[in-house]
């Protein structure tokens, strides 16, 4: 891949590109080009300044992306970010993150000092609100119904260092450590597949929702980012105060409601219309009975006709075929986390194994100096289907109403590209 500027052959490209992107609707890919033909037709103004994305095969005469921006107006070091849009074929390869990198390096160098951008809460502009928050813009503004009933402004903005990349600080705690190492998380995008659930299999309007072992509290800033009020507990009370801190940051975030309580005991809070466990927290449940305890308590909570939701490990992982070990990294401005998950399954016994977390956080200098790192170790009981069934026998209150194997309410648990366990049910 390369970067390069416009040039005047390039407006096919971008329509051709914008047109194969489906979350775009035909206004927006108009207004878009209309900021190609201003910056083509006047070439020595840069309120309009594009960088695109080509491959590095000079047989290859398509766009793998492309991105506008431009100072705004009337302000002394601020840039909007108007534009940008990546060929779906390229999607997750790293090249939107390429030209945001590439912009803000340029914006550096010119002195600027923070970046703007604003898209739309629909669930088309999904993708792009789990791309910002990917890269550390900090959600600053939201204006609710500004496009449309239910389809609200947010604005995001970045501050850039001299340096060109984004303050965003290492992590000090073991509590951030956790939430800069699960950063990859698309927490809108579940925070979506959670309301799609609920349009599809519950029997009430989602206004109230709550999130068991909540952790720093990311699903629940995604959820009041659409008005909707929630709730979230954890076992930590150090996890509950970073949360606190966390949502506090944020003005609507700010009212979220948290309660530090264990997973097997429900928490005194008024009931909700859906409550969810994410992350493969219920399998610190070690045993059937503990499980069933943490069910009566959600149906408790849950109001009639609610959905509780669980997110599990696929029982096929504890199979030597399975996935059961996996290991990531998170790039920020100043460190870089390394993760790695283990399932022990040669230490197995039924349907109990020891796991273990590591993270580790390193300065990014040559000299990849450790600031941090954790261990953690813990037992996980990881019930099959059928398990789950025989479980919920006991808490008749709540019904099955779907097993679902991505977050994706049309991927069923057994299809082969299942990788979850997505256990929906519904308060009787």
């Amino acid at each position: 891949m390369m970067l390069r500027p416009l040039s005047h052959d390039d407006r096919p490209r971008i329509d051709a590109l914008l047109s194969g992107v489906h979350a775009f609707t035909s206004d927006e890919r108009d207004v878009a080009l209309e900021l190609v033909d201003h910056a083509i037709a006047r070439p020595e103004s840069d309120d309009y300044r594009f960088l695109l994305a080509a491959p590095d095969a000079p047989s290859d005469d398509g766009l793998l992306g492309y991105l506008c921006y431009g100072r705004t107006p009337m302000t002394c070091s601020t840039y909007d970010l108007y534009w940008i849009a990546t060929a779906p074929e390229h999607a997750r390869k790293g090249v939107a993150k390429s030209l945001v990198n590439a912009m803000e390096r340029a914006i550096a160098r010119e002195g600027g000092g923070l970046i703007r951008v604003e898209t739309g809460s629909r669930e088309g502009h999904g993708a792009a609100v789990r791309f910002y928050d990917a890269l550390g813009f900090v959600r600053s503004a939201l204006i609710e119904d500004f496009y449309a009933p239910g389809d609200h402004l947010l604005i995001f903005t970045r501050k850039v260092a001299p340096d060109g990349t984004a303050r965003d600080a290492a992590p000090t705690s073991d509590e951030a450590l956790i939430d800069a190492a699960f950063g990859y998380r698309d927490y809108a995008a579940e925070r979506d597949f959670f309301l799609a659930c609920a349009r599809r299999f519950g029997g009430r309007d989602v206004r109230r929702v709550l999130a068991w072992e909540c952790g720093a509290g990311r699903h629940l800033a995604a959820f009041s980012d659409l008005g909707i009020a929630a709730a979230g507990v954890d076992s930590s009370e150090k996890m509950i105060a970073y949360a606190g801190a966390v949502l506090g940051a944020s003005p609507r975030a700010s009212r979220s409601e948290l309660s530090c309580s264990p997973l097997h005991v429900a928490p005194p809070i008024a009931p909700v219309d859906l409550s969810f466990v994410a992350l493969s927290a219920i399998h610190q449940l070690a045993t059937a009975d503990a499980m069933v305890r943490h069910l009566r308590g959600a149906a408790s909570i849950l109001a009639s006709s609610g959905l509780h939701i669980i997110e599990a490990t696929h029982p096929s992982d504890l199979a030597p075929s399975g996935v059961h070990h996996t290991e990531w990294t998170e790039v920020r401005s100043d460190a870089v986390v390394h993760a790695r998950f283990r399932m022990h399954i040669d230490r197995a016994q039924g349907r109990t194994v020891p796991v273990t977390l590591e993270v580790v956080s390193e300065g990014r200098d040559d000299r990849q100096s450790p600031l941090r790192s954790l261990r953690r170790e813990d037992v996980w009981f990881v019930p099959t289907l059928a398990d789950y069934r025989a479980i919920l026998a006991e808490v008749p209150e709540l019904k099955l109403v779907a097993t679902l194997g991505d977050f994706n309410p049309d991927v069923p648990f057994d299809h082969p590209a299942a990788w979850r366990l997505f256990l929906v049910l519904q308060r009787a």
